[in-house]
């Protein structure tokens, strides 16, 4: 996993690295040949590279950068915004440099026909609103269609939240040194930092962060599938319960169930209401159990509570409407066992406040932003704001849905963009915590099960396969391949 840090985790990172003895013009230099390898990829053959680049470090790196291409005989010229008697001793080491060089030196932007751009204007560490001349170029450079590589982060955007301050770059690309910071994941932040390469400056890095914080990525995730032994039997892969669905919403609770299936457990068992049930004749891997002729009621809860027995994992809430489920829950957070709530399990438990303080390491909450409103008596709008705290707020594992969804439990946060806006439909959530609950009955932990689910969910369907394999064959895909085969298909 690669580890995604605050601008004050990284001021703190850079000034021991410094005290350590690697010099700030080494660390600049270092930089500077990460962003040469990116403007050698990007630029055109007959493009100049122009670089935009203020007076902080960040501006530094672009300087560097400078007489790295003029030495390399690439076209370049610099462009110094802002007050240069305000230049850090790191950049002026490196302008003295590049005049040196003739690296052609402007104090205003004034494009050409022919050229890409980079962004080394305003660093991680911009804390207000982007103004005056800043503000102006950066209006010019995001209308003038060119090739625009970043430096760090897009000048503008917020380093810990991910929105734009006003206005920021919307770069095609982002070279970022050693760690992703938050706001390049988070809020805006994947939209305006484009494909994102991180240049590691140092290679081994003892350091104290003060927070578990990564971003997930496929190969991360390859040690929690393991290839199933030759002995591997139903009783072995798990005894997953879904209790889900009602007369309105039928579809919920088979798309709940396919996606367990699907997602590997050895046997899985359905509590429905008695309407729901016919709909999952197409679905006879299920074992479909009645808990009523009508919808959720304290008869039905007793059913699925019963059922609980002998269960690996449970999941509850999707499309199960407004019945009356508290004793439900209250019996699976009592019982210990793995458990997924979600939708409508997830508004019962807002609005039974008790529940809430039983949860405990077993339990997995799936909330989109709104859900979380309601668990944490708070407003949307506050939870896209520090979504991570948010997710970080309860005793249990927490997947926040979104953009970038968040991950965590009370030791470890995990950010996951393998989602897709193909996504933002009904019935992914519902797919998501058929998933879930299927790792968690084949034996994984409720913090991998949920970000396995995440990514099972948001990337292609050739990626899934590669990870679940074997797991996704149901008894029925063999009767269909046995037709086609009877047909020569």
């Amino acid at each position: 996993m690669n580890r995604v840090v605050s601008p004050d985790e990284m001021h703190k990172w850079d000034f021991e690295q410094i005290e350590k003895g690697i010099p700030a013009t080494e660390l600049m230099l270092r930089a500077a040949k990460g962003l040469q390898k990116a403007v050698i990829r990007l630029r055109k053959s007959n493009e100049t590279v122009t670089i935009l680049c203020g007076s902080g470090n960040n501006g530094g790196d672009g300087i560097a950068l400078a007489c790295l291409l003029q030495q390399q005989n690439v076209p370049v010229r610099l462009v110094l915004l802002g007050n240069l008697s305000r230049i850090t001793a790191e950049s002026k080491h490196y302008l003295t440099l590049a005049h040196s060089l003739n690296v052609p030196l402007l104090t205003k932007w004034e494009p050409l026909q022919n050229e890409m751009l980079v962004d080394a204007l305003l660093g991680v560490g911009l804390d207000r609103p982007v103004t005056g001349v800043y503000a102006n170029v950066i209006e010019q450079v995001n209308a003038s269609g060119k090739t625009i590589l970043s430096a760090d982060i897009p000048s503008g955007l917020d380093a810990n939240t991910g929105e734009a301050l006003g206005i920021a770059v919307r770069a095609s690309e982002t070279v970022t040194m050693q760690f992703y910071k938050k706001g390049m994941l988070l809020g805006q932040g994947r939209a305006f930092c484009g494909a994102v390469t991180v240049c590691p400056l140092v290679t081994e890095t003892p350091f104290e962060f003060e927070t578990a914080l990564f971003l997930q990525e496929p190969n991360d995730l390859v040690p929690l599938f393991p290839p199933r032994p030759f002995d591997s039997h139903k009783g072995k892969n798990g005894h997953a319960l879904l209790c889900v669905g009602s007369g309105r919403y039928t579809g919920a609770a088979l798309l709940s169930a396919r996606a367990a299936l699907r997602s590997g457990c050895g046997i899985l068992s359905v509590c429905v209401p008695n309407p729901v049930r016919p709909f999952f004749s197409n679905l006879p891997e299920a074992i479909t159990i009645p808990i009523g002729t009508g919808d959720w009621d304290e008869t039905g809860c007793r059913a699925a509570i019963s059922a609980m027995d002998g269960k690996a994992a449970i999941g509850i809430g999707c499309g199960m409407g407004s019945g009356e489920i508290r004793s439900l829950l209250y019996a699976a957070i009592r019982s210990r066992k793995p458990l997924v709530i979600d939708a409508d399990g997830l508004n019962v438990l807002s609005a039974n406040r008790d529940l809430i303080s039983m949860l405990h390491s077993n339990v997995v909450l799936t909330p989109h932003p709104g859900e979380m409103a309601r668990l944490l008596n708070t407003d949307i709008p506050s939870i896209l704001n520090n979504p991570i705290s948010a997710a970080q707020a309860f005793p249990c594992t927490v997947l926040l849905k979104g953009a970038t969804t968040v991950v965590s439990d009370p030791k470890r946060t995990v950010l996951c963009t393998e989602g897709t806006p193909a996504l933002a439909k009904g019935g992914s959530g519902d797919v998501l915590t058929g998933i879930i609950t299927a790792l968690l009955a084949q034996g994984l932990g409720p913090f991998d099960a949920a970000r396995a689910g995440t990514y099972l969910l948001g990337t292609s369907a050739k990626n899934a396969y590669t990870l679940l394999g074997e797991r996704m064959l149901l008894a029925s895909d063999v009767i269909e391949a046995i037709r086609m085969e009877e047909h020569g298909k």
